[in-house]
């Protein structure tokens, strides 16, 4: 696999990640990381890796505020941690399709596709209208174990939130308590206006790829049923997979320790579908 790492300066900042090229004329994934996570985490190099042995290239990257600087897995710059929010994800995603298609970093693509994981799934939704608005074509969309609203905390949680300004919310990986800024909490406070994700995901007419874990501990499985409900009849190509016996991570961890049956299973059921597109 021909990896090749980059950063690109964007207008929120830099953009680091992992260009794995199938060669030019194939299609390419764009990869969304969920909130904590970043372009190498746990299993991203595995499924980019069967991507790229069945003919598929691929790119995954850290948003500009994910924390995480140059190519670490500890998040050491906190303040850039607090402000992120979905709308700067969303920002750094159009930024990305559009460094795919006109840099010449990239070798060019016949289908663009994106995928995102929890909570990537939800920036992802967003970002492909943007995208598309702005003339980009996208072959379609795959959601992997993805929230279907960010509205998920508690109501105390949420009180002190709106009272400080900002949560600490303890990660179990690197044992720290990582801080939730005021933007996220505005963009959850209007989770059933502006930041409704139903609306979003009604109008798609591109081909949706839905793949949720049956025992996912951080997001239910309901959630990846729900956005497959909402989109089921928008196009015959769209697809609801169901993976049993499979958490969050589809039983991997970070550092990825082993290959699982369960991501296996992904890797296979979506290449598959991303091979229907000619």
């Amino acid at each position: 696999m021909e990896n090749k790492g980059f950063h690109f300066e964007s207008p929120n900042g830099i953009l680091r990640g992992n260009y794995a090229s199938a060669g030019k004329n194939t299609p390419i994934v764009l990869m969304a990381c969920g909130h904590n996570g970043f372009y190498h985490f746990g299993m991203f190099p595995t499924i980019q890796a069967y991507f790229e042995e069945n003919g598929i290239s691929s790119v995954a990257f850290n948003y500009s505020h994910c924390g995480i600087s140059d190519n670490g897995d500890y998040f050491d710059d906190l303040e850039r941690y607090k402000n992120n929010c979905r709308r700067l994800e969303v920002e750094d995603l159009t930024f990305m399709t559009k460094q795919i298609l006109e840099n010449d970093f990239f070798q060019q693509p016949n289908h663009l596709f994106l995928l995102g994981h929890s909570m990537g799934g939800f920036s992802a939704a967003f970002a492909s209208q943007v995208i598309e608005k702005k003339g980009i074509a996208l072959s379609g969309l795959i959601f992997l174990n993805s929230l279907r609203t960010l509205n998920t905390r508690t109501p105390e949680i949420m009180e002190e939130w709106k009272a400080k300004g900002v949560y600490f919310r303890p990660n179990m990986r690197t044992k720290q308590d990582l801080p939730q800024g005021s933007e996220f909490l505005a963009e959850i406070l209007a989770s059933d206006s502006t930041w409704n994700m139903q609306p979003i995901i009604e109008k798609l007419m591109i081909p949706c790829f839905v793949a949720h874990s049956v025992e996912d501990e951080a997001v239910p499985f309901e959630h990846g049923r729900t956005i497959f409900s909402w989109v089921y009849k928008n196009n015959l190509q769209n697809a609801f997979l169901p993976i049993p016996h499979a958490g969050h991570t589809l039983n991997t961890t970070h550092p990825m320790k082993r290959n699982s049956e369960e991501l296996q299973f992904f890797c296979g059921q979506v290449v598959d579908w991303i091979k229907l597109k000619k």
